[in-house]
């Protein structure tokens, strides 16, 4: 993969989708996995990635950047989640798409592979070194704990638009550092269902909820709830103009919001496939708080996007396995004959079912939808 920027090969009417990240909470390469003892069992995924033909199985945690006109014609740069990984993903991939202000941060949900990247925010706000401070976007519960874990990273001016901070001001004593030392956002409270727009750009997001399984780190705090039992978590979807559907570390969704994606893409009643989908796929098996491939295909099928990227892998299969089952999925299956036992399982696995365009994504690899949502291209699967 070149190493020169490449931000004038996109077509400037385009809504640009670039994958940040693609792993799960601890990415790929595992280290368990490289420094395994001669006798165990090698991990081929993992070791791959020692090989530069192995690089789309090197996987940071699941993020994306988006970059969409506004109404008057400029790009704006939307970023999804900043977990663990981000600056080291910012920094290899910033320079290369000529990426640099960032207008908007979406928070998908309050883990760390989705947060815990926003300190390293400070490189764009210190002494406003690219920006004065970030509009952050989060649901009022992801707001609440990055409170709670992260205090410090919530300035005075917490909330503007999109809705009321339902905290009390006085918790915000617990700043622990001063202004020049971190970053500085602008927080906006979203709420499930509900649209909102990136400060007057004309831009719209919609997000929406799924859910995954967890059991609680904090039992205590909620009476009456064993600590040892799975409860679900929500976590947001975003729908990115007519575009793109976002939608990672879910394993449900829910009949009633299933039927609002489906009256919001409607209109009229004459329904237009959605261009591109985004969504999870942690392994082969089932998951309580991701899904499996069996769960992302079905749901692929019910979304009915012309093209799906999958996202959020483990280590389990390996890059080119997963282009193989997707292959499979879109009604190719000559190449089935010496396929590996990964893929083999996987196809076995997957129900009979309409045939739809499906391929993992992978860190780096950028998308782009032209305005009118007919034409898609991207960097490795265009024929």
């Amino acid at each position: 993969m070149s190493s020169q920027p490449q931000h004038g090969s996109a077509s400037d009417d385009a809504v640009e989708l670039i994958f940040l990240g693609t792993g799960t909470s601890s990415g790929l390469p595992h280290v368990d996995c490289l420094t395994a003892p001669p006798d165990a069992t090698p991990c081929h995924t993992c070791l791959s990635t020692l090989k530069p033909e192995g690089k789309k199985n090197f996987r940071r945690n699941t993020s994306a950047v988006l970059r969409v006109n506004g109404r008057d014609g400029n790009k704006r740069t939307i970023v999804i989640d900043v977990g663990k990984t981000f600056q080291a993903a910012a920094l290899e991939w910033f320079p290369k798409y000529g990426l640099r202000r960032i207008d908007a941060v979406l928070i998908t949900h309050a883990h760390a592979d989705a947060m815990n990247g926003l300190d390293d925010l400070r490189g764009w706000t210190l002494r406003a070194a690219i920006q004065p401070y970030v509009d952050v976007y989060a649901s009022q519960a992801t707001f609440a704990e990055v409170l709670r874990s992260f205090p410090y990273l919530v300035s005075k001016e917490y909330a503007s638009g999109g809705g009321d901070v339902r905290i009390a001001v006085e918790f915000l004593i617990y700043s622990l550092h001063s202004s020049s030392q971190v970053p500085d956002f602008k927080w906006h409270i979203i709420d499930d269902r509900v649209p909102f727009e990136i400060d007057d750009t004309g831009i719209e997001i919609t997000p929406f909820s799924g859910s995954g399984a967890v059991t609680p780190l904090h039992p205590k705090e909620s009476s009456g709830i064993d600590g040892n039992t799975i409860h679900p978590y929500l976590c947001f979807g975003f729908k990115i103009q007519d575009a793109v559907v976002y939608l990672s570390d879910v394993s449900h969704i829910t009949e009633d919001t299933w039927e609002f994606l489906e009256r919001s893409s409607n209109g009229s009643g004459s329904r237009k496939p959605l261009p591109v989908l985004v969504l999870d796929c942690l392994r082969l098996a089932p998951h309580t708080s991701h899904l499996g491939l069996k769960e992302s295909i079905a749901m692929a099928r019910r979304f009915h996007a012309k093209r799906t990227y999958l996202t959020g892998f483990g280590h389990e299969v390996s890059h080119e396995e997963y282009v193989a089952i997707g292959e499979a999925v879109g009604g190719k299956k000559d190449h089935l004959t010496n396929a590996t036992s990964n893929v083999q399982r996987g196809v076995k696995m997957i129900e009979e079912g309409e045939a739809i365009w499906v391929r993992p994504a992978y860190d780096g690899l950028r998308v782009s939808v032209q305005n009118d949502g007919d034409t898609i291209h991207d960097e490795a699967y265009d024929e």
